[in-house]
C-alpha cells in the first residue's frame, strides 16, 4: 500500500502513487498546466473496457501561467490563470468541476531515498524524511508538501519515491481553478500522469527481464525515468537554462549529453545492465529529432506513446500523432487506468 501523507486541508492528494499504483482513482477530466500551453481531457470511464475520449482541448497560454523551475516558481497574475481556465473549459464543452491538475515535474524536487529501516508510524516516517531532506530542498522544509512512495525491494532496507514541492504553488493553483468554477481533487506531475498511461507497455517490456525507461521531453525539461521489475530505480528531471531552449537544436545536445551521464550512472551505480526499451513522448523537439539522440547513445529499442492505445477503438474522437503527444499526461490522469 502507498504510504503517502496528507500535505494540504484544501488538497485532497499530491500523488506520487499514480507512479505503480494499479488503480488510481482520479476525476475523469484532467488539465495539464505547462509553459505556454493549456491541455484539458474528458473521458468517459467504463467497467471492462478501456475510456471513451468526449473532448479534449489544446489552448495556447502565457508563458507566465507556469513557473520555470523549482527555483522560479511564481505565476503570473491569478485574474489571467483563472480566465484562461475558464475559456479552457467552455471551449472544450467541458462543466467545471472535480478535476485533476498536471504541473511539470520541475516544479517539484523528485528523489530516491533510502532508510535503513522501515519506520514504525507515519509520524516516525515524516520526521526521518524530513532529517534526510533537509540540505537537499531549496526552500525551507516548513514551506514544503512532501508526499511519499513505497518502493518494493528485498532487505530491511526502506525505499522511497519522495516529491518535495512548495506549498505555496500548489494553492496558487488551486486558488485560480477554484476562482474558475472548478474543484481540484488531485494535484499531480507529468511523468507520474505519464507512466499511468503507458504502464501496460512498461509492464510487459520488464517481464522479459530487461529494464525499461519512459523519457518525457517537453520544451522546458525533460525527465528521465527507469523501472527494474516493479520498482523504479532512477528518476531524474533535467531543466534548460538560458538560451539552451531556444531552439530544438540546443535542447537535443543537452538532452544527449544529460542522457549519456544518467545512463553512465545507471550502469555504474545501480548495476544497471542496459535499458531494453524506452518509451518517449516528445512534444519539443519532436520524436523524429530525439530519436537519433537515442541511436547516438545507444538505445536502439525506441517506442512512441500512442495515446489513442489507452482509448476505446470505437471512440469517435480523433487527434493527430502530434496532438496525441500533447494529450499523453492528461489523458494517462483522466483515464484512471490503461486497459491492459
Amino acid at each position: 500500500m502507498s504510504v503517502l501523507d496528507p500535505i494540504l486541508a484544501r488538497l485532497k492528494r499530491f500523488d506520487l502513487e499514480a507512479l505503480l499504483d494499479l488503480r488510481p482513482k482520479y476525476p475523469p477530466v484532467a488539465v495539464e498546466v505547462d509553459r505556454g500551453q493549456l491541455t484539458l481531457v474528458r473521458v468517459a470511464l467504463r467497467r471492462r473496457s478501456r475510456p471513451v475520449l468526449e473532448s479534449f482541448r489544446i489552448q495556447q497560454a502565457p508563458e507566465h501561467a507556469v513557473g520555470a523551475t523549482i527555483f522560479k516558481p511564481n505565476l503570473g497574475s491569478l485574474a489571467d490563470l483563472t480566465r484562461q481556465a475558464r475559456e479552457l473549459f467552455e471551449s472544450s464543452g467541458t462543466k467545471p468541476g472535480k478535476v485533476s491538475l498536471i504541473l511539470p515535474d520541475n516544479l517539484a524536487k523528485v528523489s530516491i531515498v533510502t532508510l535503513p529501516e522501515r519506520p514504525a508510524t507515519r509520524k516516525q516516517l515524516r520526521e526521518m524524511l524530513r532529517f534526510k531532506l533537509r540540505r537537499s530542498v531549496p526552500f525551507r522544509l516548513e514551506e514544503a508538501a512532501i508526499s511519499s512512495w513505497a518502493l518494493p525491494g528485498p532487505g530491511p532496507e526502506l525505499n522511497l519515491l519522495v516529491a518535495v514541492m512548495l506549498r505555496s504553488v500548489v494553492e496558487q493553483y488551486e486558488a485560480a481553478f477554484e476562482a474558475a468554477g472548478a474543484r481540484p481533487g488531485l494535484v499531480d506531475l507529468c511523468t507520474p500522469s505519464l507512466f499511468n498511461l503507458a504502464r501496460p507497455g512498461i509492464a510487459k517490456a520488464v517481464s522479459s527481464g530487461a529494464d525499461a525507461a519512459l523519457l518525457n521531453c517537453t520544451r522546458n525539461y525533460f525527465t528521465l525515468m527507469i523501472v527494474r521489475a516493479d520498482r523504479v530505480v532512477f528518476f531524474r528531471c533535467k531543466t534548460y537554462a538560458g538560451g539552451e531552449e531556444a531552439d530544438a537544436s540546443g535542447r537535443l545536445a543537452v538532452m544527449a549529453r544529460e542522457l549519456t551521464s544518467s545512463l553512465s550512472y545507471y550502469a555504474d551505480k545501480l548495476g544497471g545492465s542496459g535499458v531494453g526499451t524506452v518509451f518517449v513522448r516528445a512534444v519539443s523537439p519532436g520524436l523524429d529529432e530525439v530519436v537519433p539522440v537515442l541511436e547516438r547513445i545507444g538505445v536502439t529499442s525506441v517506442r512512441a506513446i500512442d495515446a489513442a492505445e489507452a482509448l476505446d477503438p470505437l471512440s469517435g474522437r480523433r487527434f493527430e500523432p502530434l496532438d496525441g503527444q500533447r494529450l499523453a499526461p492528461a489523458l494517462g490522469a483522466a483515464s484512471g487506468r490503461t486497459a491492459a
